[in-house]
Order: C-alpha cells, then sequence, then structure tokens
C-alpha cells in the first residue's frame, strides 16, 4: 500500500543549491522526498535583496511558494540573510501565510525551528588550537553582517578569547563579508593593516570552510606554508576543507541531520497539524584535520588510546567518524573480526567494497589512512602490520584512484551534454524551440522533465513549451503569474523532485524554468540556468532587433518591389519587339534595338535608386578590362601599358565603359581612351575626335546617365569638359575604400635587394623609397599623409611583416596605394596581397590548436599554410609537417613538454584567464609566450607573431618568465590602479628592465598591454549591464573618466557608448 504522504507537495525554500552546505542539504531532502513518494519543489531564489551578482533578480521566484502549488514549506531560513536585517527575513518569511512550516536556521515564530550549534562548533575548533597548539595571536575572517549563524560564529570567538584570557585584537578581526570574499577578507587583514601571517597572528579562524578556501588559497599564492607559517581552521565540513595542499581542521555542520531532522518534522506537520511543535537544536562536532598542526585527528598516541584504546571504543569511533549507516555497522565489525583470516582475498573484497561506498558518498581519504594508523597501533598482530596493513594501503590507493576517474568522468559528459547544449542555444532564434534543445541535451543526465515559463506582466506568465520524457508539450499558453504552469499543465505533473530555477540577466527577470530531475547537482542546475538565461535574452534582443528592421525594411521593400515590378513588366515587352524586328530592315532593326537598349540602360539606372542594383566589388586589373574592351570595340589607346590595380565591380565598370563608347560614336566621332596615372586615382578620358562636339550636351541621355551613375557608385568621380568624358576612380587602399590624400607624394615599400624604384611609377614626379626593413611602430608616422606604392610580384619575410603592419594600422590601412601585379577577384587589396605564398613559409605550416580559427591565419597573411587540429590530433600533426609556430588556448603543461622535445618551433598560449601556478608551470617549457585572449586583437601582438614566424627569436627561459609573471600579475590586478613600481615590485626587477624585456616577449609595452585587457573587461560590461561609462571605467581600473573614453577610442575605434548601440 502506498503510503499517504505519496501525494504531499513540499517545497524547499533556500538561498541556492550550488554553494557551500546547501548542495548537500538540498540533495539530502530530495533522496528523502524520493524515497517518502513526496514531490518536492526547490526554490532556489537567492539572498533577499542581495545586490552581488544581481541575486536579488532570483527573489522573483519567490512569490509562486504559496498553497495553490504546495501543501508545505522547508526553508533554511538563516541562508536568506546577510544583505538584510533579521527582522526583515522574519517579515519575508510571514509571506509564507498558513503554509505547515519548518525553518532550518533562525525562528520562525509559530512554527518548529531545527537549528545547528555554530557557535559551540566554532569554540571548539579555536579552544581546540589554544590548549592543544598554544595559539595566542588568533585572527579571524567574519561572515556576512546579517547572517543570523554569522554571527553566531564571530561570537563563539570572541567569547573563546576570553574565556582562555586572550585579549581581544579588533585588528585582527575582518569586517563582514559575504560568503564568497574569503581572499578579499584576508586582503583587508594583510594588505590594508598591514598584519603578517604567521608574526602578527599565528592561526586564521574563518567563519565559513567556502571563506577558509579562498583565505587560504591567498596565503599559498602569498608564499605561506600551512600550517607551517600559520594555522587555518574553518566551519561547516564541506567539500571546500578538502581542497587546500593540506586537509583542514573545521567544525562539521549536521547537514544530513539537518535534512533529516526538518523533513521528519513537516511530514509530521502535514500528517496532522494539531501535533505539537518544539524546535530542535543540533550540535556541531569539531572535526581535527592537519590544517591546525595536528597529524591525527585524535592526537597523540595516550590521546587516542583513551578514544578508541578498546575493540568496542574503537567500532564506536568509525560509525561516528565515518558517518556509517546501521545497516553497515555487521560489515565494519566482520572487518574487524576477521583481520587476521587466512582468507585474504575474501578479506580484501569485503574491504574494498566498504572503501568504494565511503569515498563514492564524498568520505574523507584521510580518515581511512587514520583509522588504519590506529588498528595497528592498538590492536593488529605482527603479521597484518608486516603484510596484510600494505595490501589495505595499497587498496586505499586503488579506490581512490576509481572513484576520482569515474566521478571525473561523469562530470565530463555532463560537460559534454551541457557543452552541446549551450553550442546550440547560441541559434536559437525563437523561444519556441529552446524546450526540444533541452530535451536533446540534458535528457540523458537525469532531467527527466523540463517547462519554461516567461513573465507576461504583473498579473500573468506564459508557458513557453516543455517535454516530458519522450513527450514534446508545444504551445504557448498564458497563466496567472501565482501559479507555478498552467492548470492543465500542474495538475498532470507526476511525482518526483522538481527544481525551479530562476531566469535573469542584465536587470531583468525574465521567468523560470521548471526542471523534474533525478540528478541532485547544484552545479548543473546553475550551469543550466546561465545558459538558459543568455538564451532567452539573446532572444529577445533579436526579437526587437528584428521587429526594427522589419519596419524599415517593409517602406523599403514596397519600393523596390515597385519599380523591380516596373522593370520586369516592361523588359519583356521590349525583348518581344525586338524579336519581331529579326526579319526586318537592318538600319529599321538597328533603331529598334538602340531604342530598346536605351530603355533597359533606363530601368537599370531605375534600379539603381532603389538599392536593387548592387555592385560586387573586387581587385581587377584595368590593362585587362581595356584589352577585352578592345577586341569589341574601335578605339585608340594613349597611356602605359601595365596600369595599377583597382577595386570595383568590373563587369559593371566595363558596361559604363562600352556606354560611353557608343555614345560618342553614335554622335560620329571616333574614340580615344586617355589612362592617367594621378594622386587621386586612375583616370580615363574618352575623348571625341570631333573637337566641336560637347560631351555636357548628353547631359539627359539615360544611357550616359547609367555610366555616370556606375561609376559614382564606384566611389569615382565624372567630369564633362569640351569633347571628353572624364571618369576617374579612386586608387585602393588595403582595407578596401581609400580616403583621399591631399598629397600627390608616393613612398614606395622596397625590399632589403631594391636600391630604386621600379619604372612602373614614374608617372609621379614625387617617389620617395622606404625600405621594408625599416619599418616598424615608430617609423610608421612616417608614412601618413603619403600615397603609398606597392608591387605585388615580390615576396620575402620583411615585406610580409611590413604588409602587416600597413594593414593593421588605423590610418595607413585605409591610406591609397598604388599597387601592380596583384592578383584579381578579392573582395580587398589586403587579402589578395596576403594570398600569394610566401617562399619562406612553403618550408613550414602555423599550427592553430584549440577554438582558434582560420580568422586567425588570415590576419597573419598564411591561410594556405595552415593547420587547424584538436588537442588529441596535435601529436600527429608534428610527426607529419615541420610546424613554423603552434598558436594554442589550451593548458596543458605535459603537451607542451612532449611537443617540445619534438620540435624547437615556438609555441604561444592565449587564454581569458591566467593562474600563478599556471604561469610558473610553462615557465619551464622555453620557447614559449602566454598572453591573454583580448590582446590578438592588438596589431602590435600579431607584428610580434608575424615576427616569430620569420625569425623566431624569444626570450630565454628565466627572463620569459619573468615576462609571465607580470602578464599573470596585470590580469589579476586590472580592475584595480596599478603602479609602474608595484609591478616591478610583483616581478622583483626594475621598471626599466621590465618594460624593455616585456614588449621584446609580446609586442606591446606593459602599459599598453593592461589598457588592452581592461579596455576587454569594459567591453565586456557595457554589453552586458546598465553600469554608467564612470561606473564602467572605476570598475576596469581606470581612476578618470576622459582618460578611459580616449583609451576606449584609441583601441576600439569608437565610443564606449557607441558599444552598446551596436551590440548584438
Amino acid at each position: 500500500m502506498v503510503p499517504e504522504s505519496r501525494h504531499k507537495k513540499i517545497a524547499l525554500l533556500l538561498a541556492s543549491i550550488h554553494t557551500g552546505a546547501s548542495n548537500e542539504l538540498w540533495s539530502e531532502i530530495a533522496r528523502l522526498a524520493k524515497t517518502s513518494h513526496a514531490s518536492l519543489f526547490v526554490f532556489p531564489g537567492g539572498r533577499l535583496e542581495c545586490e552581488e551578482n544581481q541575486e536579488y533578480l532570483r527573489n522573483a521566484i519567490y512569490p509562486l511558494v504559496n498553497a495553490d502549488n504546495v501543501q508545505g514549506v522547508l526553508t533554511w531560513a538563516s541562508a536568506l540573510g546577510g544583505s538584510v536585517r533579521v527582522e526583515e527575513v522574519q517579515t519575508f518569511l510571514a509571506t509564507l501565510g498558513t503554509l505547515p512550516c519548518v525553518s532550518i536556521g533562525m525562528k520562525r515564530k509559530g512554527y518548529p525551528a531545527v537549528s545547528f550549534d555554530a557557535y559551540a562548533g566554532v569554540q571548539s575548533v579555536i579552544l581546540h588550537c589554544i590548549t592543544k597548539h598554544k595559539s595566542r595571536r588568533i585572527a579571524f575572517i567574519r561572515g556576512p553582517q546579517n547572517h543570523y549563524s554569522a554571527q553566531d560564529r564571530y561570537r563563539a570567538y570572541y567569547d573563546a578569547l576570553d574565556q582562555t584570557g586572550l585579549v581581544f585584537d579588533p585588528r585582527l578581526a575582518s569586517d563582514p563579508h559575504p560568503w564568497t570574499e574569503g581572499a578579499a577578507a584576508l586582503s583587508q587583514l594583510v594588505e590594508e593593516r598591514g598584519l603578517i601571517p604567521g608574526k602578527d597572528f599565528d592561526t586564521l579562524a574563518c567563519s565559513s570552510d567556502m571563506m577558509m578556501f579562498a583565505a587560504g588559497k591567498q596565503l599559498e599564492a602569498l608564499g605561506y606554508s600551512i600550517p607551517g607559517d600559520v594555522r587555518i581552521v574553518g566551519y561547516n565540513d564541506s567539500s571546500e576543507s578538502h581542497l587546500l595542499r593540506v586537509p583542514c581542521t573545521t567544525a562539521r555542520m549536521p547537514v544530513t541531520e539537518l535534512a533529516h531532522m526538518s523533513f521528519e518534522l513537516l511530514s509530521n506537520l502535514l500528517e496532522d497539524d494539531t501535533a505539537p511543535s518544539f524546535d530542535i537544536l543540533l550540535p556541531s562536532h569539531p572535526v581535527i584535520r592537519q590544517s591546525c598542526g595536528c597529524t591525527h585527528s585524535l592526537g597523540s598516541t595516550e590521546q587516542a588510546k583513551q578514544s578508541v584504546g578498546t575493540p568496542s571504543l574503537f567500532l564506536a569511533w568509525l560509525v561516528q567518524s565515518f558517518r556509517v549507516h546501521d545497516a553497515t555497522i555487521p560489515s565494519i565489525q566482520r572487518l574487524l573480526d576477521e583481520a587476521d583470516s587466512a582468507d585474504e582475498l575474501s578479506y580484501l573484497s569485503l574491504a574494498e567494497d566498504l572503501v568504494y561506498r565511503f569515498l563514492d558518498r564524498g568520505g574523507d581519504p584521510n580518515l581511512l589512512s587514520e583509522a588504519l594508523h590506529w588498528y595497528t597501533t592498538f590492536f593488529a598482530s605482527e603479521a597484518f602490520k608486516q603484510h596484510r596493513a600494505n595490501s589495505l594501503r595499497d587498496l586505499f590507493l586503488r579506490q581512490r584512484d576509481l572513484v576520482a576517474h569515474q566521478h571525473a568522468y561523469a562530470l565530463s559528459v555532463q560537460a559534454k551534454s551541457l557543452d552541446a547544449l549551450k553550442c546550440d542555444l547560441l541559434g536559437v532564434r525563437n523561444l519556441s524551440s529552446i524546450p526540444s534543445l533541452l530535451a536533446t541535451h540534458v535528457r540523458s543526465l537525469g532531467l527527466e522533465a523540463g517547462y519554461l515559463v516567461l513573465y507576461e506582466d504583473d498579473e500573468n506568465s506564459t508557458f513557453i513549451g516543455g517535454y516530458d520524457g519522450q513527450v514534446h508539450l508545444e504551445g504557448q499558453q498564458t497563466f496567472a503569474k501565482h501559479m507555478l504552469l498552467p492548470p492543465s499543465i500542474q495538475s498532470n505533473i507526476t511525482e518526483g523532485v522538481y527544481v525551479i530555477e530562476p531566469l535573469f540577466m542584465d536587470n531583468q527577470p525574465l521567468g523560470y524554468l521548471v526542471v523534474r530531475t533525478t540528478l541532485f547537482s547544484g552545479s548543473v542546475m546553475e550551469e543550466l540556468r546561465t545558459a538558459l538565461s543568455s538564451a532567452v535574452k539573446g532572444t529577445f534582443l533579436l526579437d526587437a532587433a528584428n521587429k526594427a528592421r522589419e519596419e524599415a525594411e517593409r517602406a523599403q521593400r514596397a519600393r523596390t518591389e515597385f519599380f523591380a515590378n516596373i522593370s520586369e513588366g516592361l523588359r519583356n515587352p521590349l525583348e518581344s519587339i525586338l524579336s519581331l524586328m529579326q526579319d526586318k530592315d537592318e538600319t529599321l532593326k538597328e533603331q529598334v534595338g538602340e531604342q530598346l537598349r536605351t530603355a533597359t540602360h533606363l530601368l537599370d539606372l531605375t534600379l539603381s535608386y532603389t538599392g536593387a542594383f548592387e555592385l560586387e566589388r573586387t581587385i581587377f586589373s584595368p590593362s585587362s578590362l581595356l584589352s577585352s574592351l578592345k577586341a569589341s570595340h574601335a578605339f585608340s589607346y594613349e597611356g602605359e601599358v601595365e596600369l595599377p590595380v583597382l577595386l570595383g565591380d568590373r563587369a559593371k565598370i566595363t558596361q559604363a565603359f562600352e556606354i560611353v563608347l557608343q555614345y560618342i560614336q553614335k554622335q560620329g566621332g571616333q574614340v580615344t581612351i586617355r589612362a592617367e596615372l594621378q594622386s587621386q586615382g586612375l583616370q580615363f578620358s574618352f575623348i571625341s575626335s570631333h573637337l566641336a562636339w560637347k560631351a555636357s550636351l548628353g547631359n539627359q541621355d539615360p544611357s550616359l546617365s547609367l555610366a555616370q551613375r556606375i561609376i559614382l557608385m564606384s566611389g569615382g568621380l565624372v567630369s564633362l569638359k569640351d569633347n571628353q568624358i572624364m571618369f576617374r576612380l579612386g586608387w585602393p587602399s588595403l582595407g578596401g575604400d581609400s580616403i583621399a590624400s591631399s598629397s600627390s607624394d608616393l613612398m614606395y615599400i622596397g625590399g632589403e635587394s631594391e636600391s630604386e624604384v621600379p619604372s612602373l611609377f614614374s608617372a609621379f614626379s614625387q617617389v620617395r623609397l622606404m625600405h621594408s626593413s625599416l619599418l616598424n611602430k615608430q617609423n610608421l608616422s612616417q608614412l601618413e599623409g603619403c600615397i603609398l606604392g606597392w608591387d605585388g610580384q615580390r615576396s620575402s619575410a620583411e615585406l610580409q611583416l611590413a604588409l602587416y603592419l600597413l594593414a593593421h594600422h588605423p590610418r595607413l590601412s585605409k591610406t591609397p596605394m598604388v599597387c601592380f601585379h596583384a592578383p584579381q577577384g578579392y573582395e580587398s587589396l589586403s587579402s589578395s596581397l596576403a594570398s600569394s605564398k610566401l617562399g619562406n613559409q612553403e618550408d613550414g605550416v602555423l599550427v592553430l590548436m584549440g577554438a582558434l580559427g582560420h580568422s586567425l591565419a588570415g590576419q597573419l597573411g598564411m591561410m594556405d599554410n595552415v593547420v587547424l587540429c584538436s588537442k588529441q590530433e596535435i601529436e600527429g600533426v608534428y610527426a607529419n609537417n615541420k610546424v613554423r609556430l603552434l598558436f594554442s588556448d589550451i593548458f596543458d603543461p605535459v603537451l607542451y613538454e612532449q611537443l617540445r622535445r619534438l620540435s624547437v618551433a615556438p609555441i604561444v598560449i592565449v587564454r581569458e584567464h591566467w593562474k600563478h601556478e599556471e604561469a610558473e608551470q610553462l615557465s619551464l617549457i622555453p620557447r614559449l609566450i602566454i598572453a591573454h585572449r583580448c590582446v590578438v586583437e592588438s596589431s602590435e601582438f600579431l607584428a610580434r607573431i608575424v615576427l616569430l614566424l620569420t625569425h623566431q627569436e624569444i626570450l630565454p627561459p628565466l627572463t620569459g618568465a619573468l615576462v609571465k609573471r607580470a602578464i599573470v600579475y596585470l590580469g589579476e590586478h586590472a580592475t584595480t590602479p596599478i603602479s609602474r613600481w608595484q609591478l616591478a615590485e610583483a616581478v622583483n626587477v626594475s621598471e626599466d628592465y621590465l618594460t624593455r624585456i616585456f614588449r621584446k616577449e609580446i609586442g606591446l609595452s606593459p602599459w599598453d598591454y593592461l589598457n588592452r585587457h581592461r579596455i576587454h573587461l569594459a567591453t565586456n560590461l557595457l554589453k552586458q549591464s546598465t553600469l554608467t561609462i564612470n561606473e564602467v571605467a572605476s570598475q576596469t581600473g581606470f581612476q578618470d573618466q576622459a582618460y578611459f573614453c580616449r583609451v576606449f577610442r584609441k583601441i576600439k575605434g569608437m565610443a564606449p557608448t557607441k558599444v552598446r548601440t551596436t551590440a548584438p
């Protein structure tokens, strides 16, 4: 018979399910709900009114906890504080109305509460440090100001000092900090107050293990040893207590007991609401490990003998320390009784099973070693000590590796599914497609059902769609906002554990996702929430942009379609008329053909004003154009045989030339085409042999008007003078269209072997030669205002570097360039010239490993010498190619050491973030450079990469290590003011020396590098937040808004405000 509680619907209301002890608490309650056949609805709605990471936006799901959706409430009430006073938390709890309720950590008047004695737990570990390790100067990191339990823990610290006669020093206690800011609290003690760990304080006590972990990592980064230089202790016994180099002493928050007692109390209330309500206080026991200075949790041998010196005491200690369930105690007893049994295989099999189960549920491996130590000390026979003990130690290691690999594999499977989902969400164009993507990617993880709901207004929500097993739920439904789901769906949902994840972004609550899950992982839920929020927000922005664009396009489309329909409607009858004239008199046929051409030109001219007459602009040779024109039209030519290339639609420009030729010939004259190389561009003069003919008389001719329109649309200039029609087409630039130059000076960029300017440029009166080897960032300014000259037939490393510098210069990339012998058909002169293989690159390839794409190879001019590969393919690439340079975004020191043994080619690694430990590991590998991903946009850095491709010069490893440390320091401190002496002191070299080696290694000065990194951070803030420009500047390390705007414009080429208007 199924218990009555099967139909109970219970809400679990707490701030988070993915951080600290909350992950363990909610997953334990979820397991209890599953075994008791109750439906659990988990609401991780954030701390009340907390602005950190926009956490207050999560609060929007709390109103869903009402009598229409659930029958009872469990709430971790103390976790809701931190940003508001305790009284405000109580006021919030009152909004739950008369629903049966059990609170954890904080009493709600009229309802039972389950609490834990954090005061005694913290006091016990501090007293342990004082009595056992003679601690006298104890610093304390405080938790949030308005957190009920955090204040208890601070009082425990104060009272422990008072009880032992130690003087309270307020300088040793940090200000209140959020749970996530343990590192910031330590910085306050060490940096702001000038305290020296190990000297000014010998012990650091922390309000939580999360804070202890962050503070401990910073102590390790500063070079302090735990517990050698300073002891450290925490509270909670959460997973963070195992993540430092030594296992950490803490006090255990009885999370499992909290879950069981609170769930049982609420179940009793739901069964009988008249049952007496009472409060429960659970003890917090100290968990002694090594961060306090102890070797074993039980202390010395004499101390341990008092605790575990008899078999019954030892068994009791095992049951308590290993949290052994009653059903497992007989197996533990058997393990002790058969320690010397002859059947070693059976004995080790039993031990293997028990050890695996302990480690698989997150048990501390150090406890296994300690248990074996005390057993061998007090009870083991000599035979056990000599043989079986070693077998058990090996078994511990094997099982630990097995569990670690299994957990890592499970996490990798989860990550693979989530990554695939994120990738597909990037392409989402409408909301209705999201539920099917969820079903495809996360159902296999145990997320059995999902329902997407978005807020409509203050009164209503909209169900977008969902899935339940293999069934897809489609069709949007609007329903009352206080309901969890539309009634037709909510009444049919099955028993299970449901997580309601709030969706929000950019100060805007969007809605929520309801997930029925058998996977009780808070981190997976949070990652899913983040990905969905971004996708929904992106869809909203896309919808708004599409509506605006569609409205603008509608008017344009109506106009275009009107003219296009007229054009097509007239063109067909005109062609029919021409076909009817096939058998008529040739003169009449020619006259009709002329009129039809005029009508066609008139239609094209009309279309050119609607946008339907498009130009396909590419690099083309005017010499080739004139040669093909000569084959079908009679004219004389005056000018150079070889002409520089132009940028334009060759077919349309040919049409314009033909129209002019036919127009002049129709007037009875013969045509001479004269080509002249001028500083403003290439001018073509169409000259009639009739000197008295006036070109201006043709202004009203539709065909001639079309020819002029084509030239103007190509960026050219048209003039009519006497008996000449003149077209001037401007010189292209490396970036495409050029900005007209007022100078007539031409600077020819020559190779090392060139001592004079080629005769190709003899048409220019003022021509100078600059060798490409002299071209660098400082000399580029000498070219500004000049016209550039280039011969595309040449190839050398120096010329490639010069071309790269010019193409990536903000002004010179738009400077007119007179270029001969460039390949045709490319969209820009830069891509045309880069398309030619360089001889010095044909014997090697550029390898891009990871997520780096072809665009980087294009920027470096190596599209034909590039290999893209994954981490798994890299060794094969090295085996089959001569590698000139490896460019990667993957951190794997072991792999790079293997590759270094295969090749001396330089390795460049770019990543979003760098840690000190990562840089130190890579510093041991010669000929390796690291940088942040954002500097890849820098022309100076890419010029450095081009130089590496050609000369492959790089700093020695010890010198390069200094640059790597500076890069890490700049990345970690980019959001705060940094002075030159601070950076130099952090790296332990002089300012001038650091600047020199930094520029040599990276191609940028440290300060240019820092500015680029800060502007990258600022760009992200501008796109993802509504902060003012001044706030963005302040949060990215700039102390002056005006300076920030100048730097931003210099690097990005636009004002900061423009980023928001152009962001997708």
